[in-house]
């Protein structure tokens, strides 16, 4: 069963009030989709879709809450792009850097630790959505599960960035 179908069926067996419109496709452009929604969570594991989905954001001013997990680190960061001076994901990876794309497929993950990141990135939604709380905006949260080490970095917006910085 894809992936989407069963999310779909799992979600609706546990609160059948919310609808779910599952996509089972692969999507270069999201704008469409992003100007439809409120919050943009990103779960995926590659660049290329992390930036497709970030220029849409940026495009639809929508925020985006970025999680990525890979071994036993992960990452979290909100990039609250309804704020002009917010920084936006190619701030941080710009997308004509060079980065070296490693699968989880190949690497592998500690289960448990995606389940932490989607957790905190459903709350970070939930903070946006409801207006509570301080979310991780223009703060990148470094997870360490191997040594139990969490800490916060802060990223500035890019003057350069080629995505949301443009004249």
């Amino acid at each position: 069963m894809p992936k989407v179908e069963a999310a779909r069926r799992t979600l609706a067996a546990v609160n059948p009030e919310v609808t779910v419109v599952p996509l089972q496709q692969r999507l270069s452009e999201f704008s469409d989709l992003v100007a439809q929604a409120d919050v943009v969570l990103d779960c995926s594991d590659n660049f290329a879709t992390r930036h497709a989905l970030n220029r849409a954001c940026v495009v639809n001013r929508k925020p985006l809450v970025s999680g990525a997990a890979m071994r036993f680190d992960a990452q979290l960061m909100v990039f609250d792009l309804r704020k002009p001076e917010s920084p936006c994901y190619s701030c941080l990876f710009p997308e004509e850097a060079e980065f070296e794309e490693v699968q989880c497929s190949t690497m592998g993950v500690l289960a448990p630790l995606t389940g932490v990141v989607g957790a905190m990135q459903a709350m970070e939604a939930i903070k946006l959505l409801v207006g509570i709380g301080e979310p991780l905006a223009a703060r990148l949260m470094v997870i360490d599960a191997k040594n139990g080490d969490w800490r916060s970095v802060k990223i500035a917006k890019d003057p350069s960035c080629t995505v949301c910085s443009k004249p």
